[in-house]
């Protein structure tokens, strides 16, 4: 009755308003025009459902992402993936499902792949709870188009865009080094993450190359990123007398800093301190805080962008590593770059 309507009211056929509405041909822009000024004026809504069954595609993607814990302002990492995730799918008009899981628990982060699998939409961005292709190789089952975002699974089944880890964590580690410091410790998350191994090996590389002993009392991994994880890991490398810590996170990069401003440790006279991510907060901070900064914004862009390519037919699987930066502040100590 409302597509009859509109016809009415412009003068056009039912089947030319069909096309402006659902975008299955091209029609003059007059027509469109006519159209959508018609919609305006009777409120006109489209049966979504009607559409799907039609077109067999809904125009919504999926993301599924770590969840955070409540009360905390946990993580902006990937609020700005979404946001990048967003601008381009409303450049594409297509609609965006949030979904989350709790980690480390692989179970929920398949419950919630299970669920998005019953629900109609036309593509998956996953951030995947481990490197295990154990559980997300159930994916292909759906028939769903699938693109890694920030962490990577042993499988090449799958496109993905994450960062550069590894060399993140090597600038981190000789920013450090070139301060001075020599007992360089290690805060992370689990190894089980492509960026959680891939941040590991980049500061084991730096020793190495930089010929500073690694001792395994200096490495401290935690099954879960928070201010309280990073505030017993801080107090377990003061108890060891290091001199610089990197910690690979942001919320556990909180907590190390928290826990060396209570011991009224000095930073960076006495200890040196290279966090992850780039926020707000870490300019504030007495002294300011260095830092890696990854790209967070135009991962979640791209991520996008490679999803809608499969959607448009593109068969193959890539994989986009973006370059980090760092940020050089006040926390690291005083730069000394060390001679070749």
């Amino acid at each position: 009755m409302s597509l009859k309507s509109i016809s009415e009211m412009t003068g056009l056929s039912v089947a030319t308003v069909s096309h402006v509405l659902n975008g299955t041909r091209a029609v003059s822009s007059e027509s469109r025009a006519k159209v959508l000024e018609a919609t305006k004026k009777i409120g006109y809504r489209p049966n979504l459902a009607g559409r799907m069954l039609r077109t067999q595609k809904s125009n919504t993607l999926a993301l599924v992402i770590p969840g955070v814990e409540p009360k905390r302002s946990s993580n902006y990492f990937f609020m700005d993936v979404i946001s990048g995730v967003r601008h381009k799918l409303i450049e594409a008009d297509f609609d965006l499902i949030v979904s989350t899981y709790g980690e480390p628990r692989g179970e929920k982060e398949l419950k919630a792949l299970q669920v998005i699998g019953r629900q109609w939409v036309d593509g998956i961005l996953l951030v995947p709870e481990s490197r295990s292709n154990e559980h997300i190789e159930q994916i292909n089952q759906f028939n769903i188009p699938c693109v890694m975002i920030d962490r990577r699974i042993d499988s090449d089944h799958f496109s993905s865009v994450d960062s550069d880890n590894e060399g993140g964590a090597y600038a981190a580690v000789k920013l450090l080094a070139d301060s001075g410091k020599t007992r360089i410790a290690f805060v992370g998350g689990r190894m089980l993450t492509s960026s959680g191994a891939g941040r590991f090996t980049g500061y084991k590389k730096a020793l190495n190359e930089l010929n500073l002993a690694y001792d395994e009392r200096l490495v401290i991994s935690n099954d879960r990123f928070s201010i309280e994880n990073g505030m017993s890991s801080g107090q377990k490398l003061l108890d060891q007398k290091v001199d610089g810590i990197f910690v690979a996170d942001n919320l556990l990069t909180m907590g190390v800093l928290k826990q060396i401003q209570l011991a009224k440790v000095r930073i960076p006279e006495e200890v040196g301190l290279v966090g992850y991510d780039d926020y707000d907060w870490m300019e504030v901070v007495t002294p300011p805080l260095s830092t890696v900064k990854q790209q967070a914004f135009q991962m979640g862009y791209l991520a996008a962008e490679l999803l809608l390519r499969k959607l448009n037919g593109f068969a193959g699987n890539e994989r986009v590593i973006l370059n980090s930066k760092l940020v050089i502040r006040e926390s690291h100590g005083t730069y000394r770059p060390q001679e070749p």
